[in-house]
Order: C-alpha cells, then structure tokens, then sequence
C-alpha cells in the first residue's frame, strides 16, 4: 500500500455512517467558527482579546493564522477531503485552546473525579477526542477521500 493510498484508506459501509455525520458536524463547527473570527468583527475583536489573555506570542497574527486556519481545514473536513490531515491540524487548535483558556475554567482544588467531569463539560476535550478517532479511522464512506482511495486502488 503506497503512502497515498494510506492516506486516503477510509472505513466504508453504512455501519460508518455515524463516523461521517461526527466528521461533518465538527467540520460545520470549525468552519462557522473561524469564518465568523475571519470576516465578523466582533468575532475578531474576541478572537484577539483570547489570544492576547492568553499570552499567545504575536498575537494579530496568530488570531488572523489561527481563525483561517479553522475555516479552511473545517471546510476540508465537512468534505472529507485530506480528513486526517485537517483533524490533525483542529486538533493541534483544539489542544492548544485547552492548554491556554479552557483548563482555567475548572476550579482549583477538585478530587480527581470531580476535576474530570469539569474537563469533559469543556467543549475541547470531545473536539480532541473525535478529531483523534478521525486520524485513526479516515472520513468515512461518504467522503472525498473514499472516491480518491477507490482511484488508486483502482489506478495499481
């Protein structure tokens, strides 16, 4: 199996529709997001305002970085196209958000259990999760990817 056709390799059949509706779902969400920091300002004016707070270095640049890139790896995501690259690259975002705004909304002190449940009331973690479950499985049978992988097994 060529790299190509690795990257490509998605699971098919209607036991994988489910993969497919969380693909589209997450790719819907990040896109909306970072169109709405892209061209919105308001949305801008808040996107800058987390990033500054945040102490994320160069901040102009990396909200205008970050807000595109949401936009165009969601779109490539709600198509299934280069699925697991665009959930490797949400999922980087989603990470970083984590780390650098959400975690701070649980409070100190908590046992163990306690502090979990507050993490999983956090949106980021579940984006992580599914993004993750993307780069293993692929887009699924209704995708972008599946007509290319069908393409080169069929072009070998």
């Amino acid at each position: 199996m060529t790299y190509l056709q690795t990257l490509f390799r998605t699971p098919g059949g209607s036991a994988f529709i489910p993969l497919t509706l969380m693909r589209i779902a997450l790719g819907l969400f990040f896109f909306a997001s970072g169109f709405n920091k892209v061209f919105i300002p308001e949305s801008q004016a808040m996107m800058l305002e987390t990033i500054t707070e945040a102490g994320v270095p160069f901040p102009a640049f990396m909200a205008v970085f970050v807000a595109s890139c949401e936009t165009l790896f969601g779109l490539l995501l709600t198509f299934g196209l280069l699925t697991r690259l665009a959930a490797l690259v949400l999922m980087v975002i989603s990470l970083v958000a984590l780390f650098t705004v959400g975690l701070h909304h649980i409070p100190a002190g908590l046992n163990l259990l306690t502090w979990y449940s507050w993490l999983l009331y956090l949106p980021e973690p579940l984006y992580i999760l599914t993004c993750l479950m993307l780069i293993v499985q692929g887009s699924g049978p209704l995708s972008i990817d599946r007509l290319i992988a069908r393409r080169l097994s069929s072009s070998l």
